[in-house]
């Protein structure tokens, strides 16, 4: 089952510039994936969905081996957006379906298969692919018409589980990216759901100050991850 599920590790690309008052509707909103409607709620209180028109502006920022589905930022950031502005994101989140396999029934086993051969991905094939995520995002950038200075990632600190249960497993690592001659250091929260037999991929960012900002992350996936299954009982 692994095998059909390239998650890829292209998901450093979201850690971009972008072009760009919302309220939180009182249903949890539902997104397709895979034949099924899932429930998801936002992530925290900090963090606003996008909406489908302005969704798309993230589309690009997905690996080419996913297909996204929802996008949460901070209210200022959306506000920013909607008034054509630049803004550089410090906290959002981004969930994903792989696309080969968005409409496999996943078995509690196989998810386990899944979060074994994800956390090898995020180890050393992370490693051995940051000039390859590095072009790309600059191909990107270069395609949506972006004026940023081309973008150079250094190599991640990787933080292992974050946290591990049968259906949520989250992995976390931190990354230095810079442009324009200015460093930003990221923590990144990668977890993978199922949810109703389906595969789900969240990543999770949050500006790294300190080791409050890892904590946030990891605090806010394993909340979020519950309520989300929670939902789609």
């Amino acid at each position: 089952m692994p095998k059909l599920l390239p998650l890829g590790t292209g998901f450093l690309i979201s850690a971009l510039v972008l072009p760009c008052s919302f309220s939180v509707a009182q249903e949890i909103p539902t997104y397709r994936a895979g034949l099924k409607s899932l429930a998801i709620p936002v992530p925290s209180s900090e963090l606003v969905e996008t909406g489908s028109d302005y969704r798309v502006l993230f589309e690009n920022l997905a690996p080419t081996t996913n297909r996204l589905i929802a996008a949460f930022i901070e209210a200022p950031d959306l506000d920013s957006i909607r008034s054509q502005g630049s803004t550089a994101l410090n906290r959002y989140a981004l969930v994903e379906v792989p696309r080969r396999a968005e409409f496999a029934n996943v078995t509690i086993d196989q998810f386990k298969e899944i979060t074994d051969s994800l956390a090898s991905q995020l180890g050393v094939k992370v490693d051995e692919s940051i000039k390859d995520q590095q072009d790309e995002i600059n191909r990107r950038l270069k395609a949506l018409g972006s004026k940023v200075s081309d973008v150079t990632l250094e190599k991640p600190v990787q933080l292992g589980t974050l946290f591990s249960k049968p259906d949520a497993c989250a992995y976390g690592m931190i990354m230095a990216i810079s442009s324009g001659g200015k460093t930003k250091k990221m923590m990144i929260g990668v977890t993978t759901l199922r949810v109703q037999s389906r595969v789900l991929v969240i990543y999770t960012y949050n500006e790294y100050k300190d080791e409050s900002s890892v904590q946030w992350v990891r605090t806010t996936d394993e909340h979020w991850a519950d309520v989300i299954l929670q939902a789609n009982q």
